[in-house]
């Protein structure tokens, strides 16, 4: 029987950080979690969250340009990133079951996909209106 997973408080502090923040990097974490738990090493941080993605407790989120991010949402959705200000949204896909059932007609098993939609978010779309 393998063994069950330890809950720490080191983890349990940094996944409430990542519920917390909004699609933080690891920095962002470690940054949150160190006000509170001074003794608490950048190097641990980093691990669990690794540990986080790789069991698919977190997704780890690539974009290009910019440090990896983590998201605690595992429910199928697409992400929008502004250009301008780099800040990382939810976007609820409505076929998402679609976009699986098309993958399997090319003759392919999907596990997951990553939908990225780039521009402005609100705010920086309004300071540019503003100029």
């Amino acid at each position: 029987m393998p063994n069950a997973e330890r809950k720490t408080k080191q983890k349990q502090a940094v996944y409430e950080a990542l519920c917390a923040l909004d699609h933080p990097t690891a920095t962002e974490v470690y940054g949150f979690v160190r006000a509170k738990n001074p003794t608490l090493s950048r190097g641990t941080v980093f691990r669990v969250l690794g540990g986080f993605a790789d069991s698919g407790k977190a997704k780890r989120l690539c974009f290009a340009g910019s440090d990896v991010r983590y998201d605690p949402t595992l429910t199928p959705h697409a992400h929008a990133r502004c250009r301008r200000c780099g800040r990382v949204f939810d976007v609820r896909l409505p076929c998402s079951s679609e976009l699986i059932e098309t993958a399997k007609s090319e003759a392919f098993e999907p596990d997951g996909f990553e939908v990225e939609f780039f521009g402005l978010c609100v705010f920086c779309k309004n300071t540019e209106n503003l100029k």
